[in-house]
């Protein structure tokens, strides 16, 4: 079967000159299971690409399916493309996957007529499945994490278990893509394909967390799996055999749950002399560990701390202390580690102030982070803020897709007890803007600069800022 695999075009409304330019490792491992069965793939990322090529890929592949994976933004986006595949050929079976679709599967089979078949859940074996029935020419009543359409109704399957050996999958078929149309944002803030052979990778799935704002557990159901240390080392020499390797950019939701597998990728990184970055959570590290890190090239560190009010963060049920916060930043800075990010959230719960902002505030300028993120908080579907505001009148009856996003441009709704969306707006603009031009933040960062290239890149950096965040 011929199989087109599409990530939709960005939705006008994110800040497209910030946001990091990856390849889409999850429709990597969907591309590489089918081709494994058989069928010819062909990968399409309409972040990287003009979306003004689809007519000509479809007339040129011709393909048999069409399955777009989406985050809720793109679903607007989405929706076109599938009118566009109908268009061209309603013979075309259309498939979605993804987050969205895996939170809102029968509202958004009915929100989008051409579309013939829903995958919820982790989609690598649902599509593989439903793949072969229809080439055969089988019904898909069986098929598990599949919702389809039968005598113009909508039939929801029995969910599909989730994948335990994630060694038995293959490595995401990166081939499919040219790799220097990743070239035109940086991988992860500090680090551009520009300047640099870079791997992006994740080394399991799921997350233990319980944060009330994020949806990685509408799919993974908070399931905490890993793939073996010879697994990862395996992707990772095929990658360099193949284009040879800098820097390994660890994916994970949260990284260094494993200590085993910590370490074991701390000897791997040392011993091939790679650079590597990673994502981590306060409570769950310490000075010890980052010294080891550090010292086996860790050169980023992203913490995702979410606000400076212990009230709020209770609340989100992020499960940290300010306290820990502190400790960890400070820590990863003394270790040596020489990019730590750190992420925060504004509104990531209906009762935030100007009181807890101002406490984000706070503890943003104490802690001093080479990258800042500050982030309005956005109610994907599926998660519990979500449900919350709905209870709370909160969230709109007819809402706009294309608006949820952390990074987004458009004017957010008004979601809060006590702050309109205009004052979060407003805010976020203003701590942004103090932070990166405060002359300690600019003079840390430029003793920093170790090379013309460096000097270039936070230049360019600086300038995506401005616009997106200082001038609009």
């Amino acid at each position: 079967m011929r199989i087109l695999l599409v990530t939709p075009n960005p939705s006008e409304n994110l800040n497209k000159g910030f946001l990091s330019c990856q390849f889409p490792i999850n429709l990597g491992y969907i591309a590489s299971v089918l081709l494994e069965a058989g069928h010819s793939v062909k990968m399409a990322d309409f972040n990287v690409m003009d979306i003004k090529l689809f007519p000509l890929i479809l007339k040129e592949f011709n393909p048999e399916m069409v399955g777009i994976s989406s985050m809720t933004s793109g679903i607007d986006n989405s929706k076109k493309i599938f009118a566009s595949v109908k268009n061209f050929n309603p013979a075309i079976k259309t498939v979605l996957g993804g987050v969205h679709a895996s939170a809102l599967p029968i509202e958004t089979m009915k929100d989008i007529s051409s579309l013939d078949f829903l995958v919820f859940g982790e989609g690598e074996m649902t599509l593989k499945e439903l793949a072969g029935r229809l080439s055969m020419g089988k019904p898909v009543s069986g098929v598990k994490g599949l919702v389809y359409r039968y005598n113009e109704r909508i039939i929801k399957n029995k969910i599909r278990p989730l994948i335990e050996d994630l060694d038995s999958l293959p490595y995401p078929a990166r081939q499919l893509i040219p790799e220097h149309l990743y070239c035109r944002q940086h991988v992860t803030r500090g680090f551009s394909r520009k300047y640099m052979k870079i791997l992006e990778l994740i080394t399991g799935r799921g997350c233990p967390g319980k944060c009330i704002f994020c949806a990685s557990s509408v799919v993974h159901k908070g399931h905490l799996r890993f793939r073996s240390l010879r697994n990862i080392i395996g992707e990772i020499e095929q990658y360099k055999k193949s284009h040879g390797l800098d820097y390994v950019s660890i994916e994970d939701d949260t990284f260094a749950l494993n200590q085993h597998l910590l370490l074991g990728l701390c000897d791997y990184f040392k011993r091939e002399s790679l650079s590597w970055g990673c994502y981590g959570r306060v409570d769950r590290i310490d000075f010890n560990i980052l010294k080891v890190m550090a010292e086996s090239g860790l050169k980023k560190m992203v913490f995702g701390i979410e606000s400076g009010s212990q009230a709020m963060l209770d609340k989100m049920k992020k499960g940290i202390s300010i306290e820990q916060a502190k400790k960890a930043v400070k820590s990863a800075k003394k270790a040596g580690i020489r990019f730590v990010e750190c992420d925060f959230l504004l509104g990531a719960h209906p009762d935030e102030t100007l009181e807890t902002v101002n406490d984000t505030k706070k503890l943003i300028f104490q802690l001093m982070p080479d990258f800042l993120a500050l982030s309005i908080m956005c109610p994907y579907p599926g998660t519990e803020i979500n449900s919350l505001m709905m209870k709370l009148g909160q969230f709109p009856e007819n809402p706009k897709w294309a608006q949820f996003s952390h990074f987004g441009k458009l004017e957010r709704y008004n979601r809060l007890t006590y702050l309109t969306s205009e004052q979060l707006s407003s805010v976020q603009k203003k701590i942004l803007k103090e932070y990166y031009t405060s002359p300690k933040y600019v003079l840390s960062q430029v003793r920093q600069i170790r090379s013309p290239r460096e000097a270039r890149y936070f230049f360019s950096l600086g300038m995506n800022y401005i616009k997106e965040f200082l001038l609009r």
